[in-house]
């Protein structure tokens, strides 16, 4: 967690005047990160700055019990043509609802495919490594496929098919997922197909 403050202090040490706050309201009829089920419905919000290329923000939501808030922020630049940011996220729970993550996260993107991939640690009472890559691919700008695959520690893999688009200033989305039977999470959410569906706003 100190490596995360520390991070997150020296982003919010820049001018941010420089460029505008946004902020995200959103909904989702159940909430997946990464293959994992986490609560049947949800309500989020977020606020992100950016200063140039420097970025920091949080994004809280309701689980099953408690509250997820998450704090991240990070670096974009380009290499080689290719988009690309490094970073820090930590992911934190109330009421004993899981507990917390934190991780490095860095990733790649050039002509509709991108690779991100995370490292980290799982903060249980015997802390455990874990990594995260995924690749997706951008068929249009509404259609994407991601293959997602834990590793160290933490086991499973996700197959998922998303479509956003924006319908009167709300985001609208679809989610359809596989994960196999590996997968991190209660036992009755392993070895599953679904689908969520997610009403967003920014401003």
């Amino acid at each position: 967690m100190k490596k995360i403050l520390m991070i997150l202090l020296l982003l919010g040490s820049f001018p941010i005047y420089a460029s505008p706050v946004s902020y995200n309201i959103g909904y989702m009829s159940d909430y997946w990160y990464r293959g994992v089920f986490q609560s049947e419905s949800a309500v989020s919000f977020g606020a992100d700055v950016d200063v140039g290329n420097l970025y920091v923000g949080t994004w809280m939501a309701d689980v099953d019990q408690g509250i997820e808030m998450d704090v991240y922020g990070g670096y974009g630049f380009t290499i080689l043509g290719m988009d690309s940011y490094i970073g820090a996220t930590g992911y934190y729970y109330s009421d004993n609802f899981d507990s917390d993550y934190e991780e490095i996260n860095t990733g790649l993107s050039y002509g509709g495919i991108s690779y991100d991939y995370s490292v980290g640690k799982y903060k249980t009472t015997t802390e455990q490594d874990y990594s995260w890559a995924e690749v997706t691919v951008d068929f249009t700008d509404n259609l994407s496929f991601s293959y997602g695959e834990w590793g160290k520690d933490l086991k499973g893999s996700v197959t998922k098919v998303n479509y956003n688009r924006t319908i009167s200033d709300i985001d609208v989305g679809l989610e359809v997922g596989k994960n196999d039977s590996d997968s991190t999470g209660a036992s009755k959410y392993v070895d599953t197909t679904y689908a969520t569906f997610s009403l967003g706003i920014s401003f």
